[in-house]
């Protein structure tokens, strides 16, 4: 496979993953902003050249995912404005992901995409407060208050009002939604259990301590590390795969840097499994 090839089939893996990456949430019984819910589609379009995407981390990379799929897959929406800065006395308040209008309503929403991987730690007292990131440096209800807070208050503070002006639209007319998918990771003795306020269908692998990755749980299997960019991609689509003394090299290395590492797992041809080991 030349390079142009492989970067394309990079890009549709990464690309694909995304599409299959269930919403947190599919009601607004435990948080109130609505899901704008995505279609599943088979990817046999002609996208832009990928290398557009190379230097573009995860957040950014996400929401140049779905601009292609409102692009190629949406016939209903009309993108107004994206990745709009809000600024007052030239300091950033804030962005504005995308304005979008429906096209066969005319219904204007505000829609702030997020793509997360939460970890879920029992320790916490509260229910919601155990999903946190694996890194332990951010939480799904520190991202809920900032959207709740920052993120959708920005459409209505007066420096944003000049964009709506020029869009020729009405805030208060204007809906507010997330597209928030996410990938979440629970203890293994704790795999099959029910957990309320969010989509189980998240709830992609589990997580363990580094003490618990060794040979005699893990010498059998073969694990490949992917960059971050490929942290979307479905772990049975890779080609490449290391015995567990050459992946425990380079987990060793992400845990000294205090990084938890996502791995992939390869038990057989037909099971394939993802899990984060914790450097905490």
């Amino acid at each position: 496979m030349d390079k142009k090839s492989a970067e394309n089939d990079t890009f549709l893996k990464q690309f694909s993953g995304f599409l299959k990456t269930p919403p947190l949430w599919l009601n607004t019984e435990t948080f109130q902003f609505p899901q704008l819910l995505l279609k599943e589609k088979e990817l046999s379009e002609t996208f832009p050249e990928p290398n557009i995407f190379s230097n573009l981390v995860l957040g950014k990379r996400i929401e140049r995912f779905f601009r292609i799929y409102l692009q190629y897959f949406s016939e209903e929406e009309e993108v107004l404005a994206e990745n709009v800065q809000i600024f007052a006395d030239k300091i950033t308040l804030g962005e504005l992901d995308f304005i979008l209008k429906n096209k066969n309503s005319g219904k204007v929403s505000h829609i702030e995409v997020v793509y997360k991987f939460y970890i879920y730690d029992p320790s916490f007292e509260n229910e919601l407060e155990r999903w946190i990131g694996p890194n332990r440096r951010d939480s799904l209800i520190k991202k809920i208050i900032r959207l709740e807070t920052r993120q959708f208050p920005l459409l209505f503070q007066k420096e944003a009002q000049p964009l709506l002006r020029e869009l020729q639209i009405e805030p208060e007319n204007i809906d507010q939604k997330v597209l928030f998918k996410a990938n979440l990771f629970v203890p293994c003795e704790i795999l099959d259990q029910h957990f309320p306020g969010i989509n189980n269908e998240c709830v992609q692998g589990f997580w363990i301590k580094a003490s618990e990755f060794n040979e005699a749980a893990f010498g059998k299997y073969r694990f490949f590390s992917p960059t971050k960019p490929d942290w979307p991609v479905l772990p049975e689509n890779n080609t490449t795969w290391h015995s567990f003394s050459e992946i425990r090299v380079q987990v060793d290395g992400f845990l000294k840097k205090e990084r938890s590492p996502l791995l992939w797992m390869k038990k057989n041809d037909r099971i394939y499994t993802r899990f984060f080991i914790v450097w905490w």
